[in-house]
């Protein structure tokens, strides 16, 4: 204000007018070239994240042994790839955003405040704590309903998946309706559990917005009324000022309020992705294990046993199979048929007992190589 008036001094009226004008073109072309390379940077590195940690789960699932996918449910092995995936990127990017731009406005704001009035800045900042607290209540439980939702939505891909695979059997037992009703009942769960959950999140702004109009309020009947009797050393101007610069501190507690609620969401999803990363493979190479490029005599199974949890499938099973001999294993269904074809290409290794391929242990060799 200051530089206007000796501008309007030193020069006339119109010079001023134009010089504002100027100033407010420049600082708005400036403002709205930097969010846009901001929001374009944002957004490269959201895709960015999104490809290589979608790209790393579904490299390790690619790497885990047939075992594991015989004990998880396919929809949530979906659910985390998809689903799961895109909450944590579209997490971190946003909290990312925010503490990178808020906490440095939200400084700014706050030694200005600090420069006008230290008195009334210290009494103004009790309400982030206390508001802090009253969030924290609200989002306590986001966790914990988040993962439920998760699990749920993994529920309805794996039901669906099913019914889409068996959709020929439904239809001829006529167990359609039982199919729809089964699915809509967790459906259902999935939408009344998101709608808690949204519930929560929204309500932790409107608190800290409401806490921040009683702050504001105050200072107008506490400052103003200073200044009114003459009792303070702040003018009308700088309160005024004072109370414009306050309105905008709103705005960065408003967006970091909310990227707490957020990230209650985003840590569960990340829980979910880190442990199917984490998830390692039973079946690993040998440090010297040996690359067989060639298949001449025969293989060899002796004295094999494999069990399922308590339940024992194959005893003592010995076979030895020539190059070029076409077997065939005959039995009742469960009697071990497929576990011992699962064996051949070392999709398990036996609980006990020996395969060879031309007197070579398959645990000496590479399971790339026995494949």
């Amino acid at each position: 204000s200051q530089y206007i008036d000796q501008v309007i001094l030193t020069h006339d009226k119109t010079y001023a007018l134009q010089l504002i004008c100027v100033v407010v073109i420049v600082t708005v072309l400036l403002a709205n070239f930097f969010r846009y390379f901001s929001q374009r940077y944002m957004e490269d590195l959201r895709v960015h994240t999104l490809l290589k940690l979608r790209k790393a789960v579904f490299d390790n699932v690619m790497n885990l042994h047939v075992g594991f996918f015989n004990n998880e449910r396919k929809g949530d092995i979906i659910s985390k790839v998809a689903s799961d995936v895109q909450v944590v990127q579209f997490t971190v990017t946003n909290t990312l955003q925010v503490v990178f731009k808020e906490p440095v406005q939200l400084i700014f704001y706050v030694a200005v405040l600090v420069s006008i009035s230290l008195k009334l800045t210290l009494f103004s900042l009790l309400v982030i704590p206390v508001s802090g607290f009253i969030i924290s209540k609200i989002v306590k439980r986001l966790k914990q309903q988040s993962t439920l939702s998760h699990e749920s939505f993994a529920k309805m891909i794996g039901f669906l998946d099913e019914s889409l695979s068996g959709i020929k059997i439904i239809k001829a037992f006529n167990a359609t309706f039982r199919i729809k009703e089964k699915f809509q009942a967790e459906n259902q769960f999935y939408s009344n559990l998101n709608r808690k959950m949204a519930r929560r999140q929204q309500l932790a702004s409107p608190v800290s917005q409401t806490l921040g109009v009683f702050v504001v309020v105050f200072i107008l009947l506490y400052g103003g009324g200073m200044i009114l009797s003459g009792n303070s050393d702040l003018k009308a101007g700088e309160f005024v000022i004072y109370l414009a610069t306050f309105s905008q501190v709103m705005q960065p507690i408003k967006a970091i309020t909310d990227s707490f609620s957020s990230i209650h969401s985003g840590i569960s999803a990340g829980e979910r992705v880190l442990d199917l990363i984490d998830t390692k493979p039973e079946l690993t190479n040998k440090v010297d294990a040996v690359e067989l490029d060639h298949f001449n005599n025969a293989l060899t199974i002796k004295d094999v046993c494999f069990n399922y949890g308590d339940k024992q499938v194959l005893k003592n099973i010995s076979l030895t199979i020539q190059k070029g001999k076409t077997v065939a294993l005959v039995g009742p269904s469960g009697g071990g048929k497929s576990t011992l074809m699962d064996l051949i290409p070392r999709f398990h290794d036996p609980k006990s007992g020996t395969i060879a391929i031309d007197g070579f242990d398959y645990k000496d060799l590479t399971v790339e190589s026995i494949r």
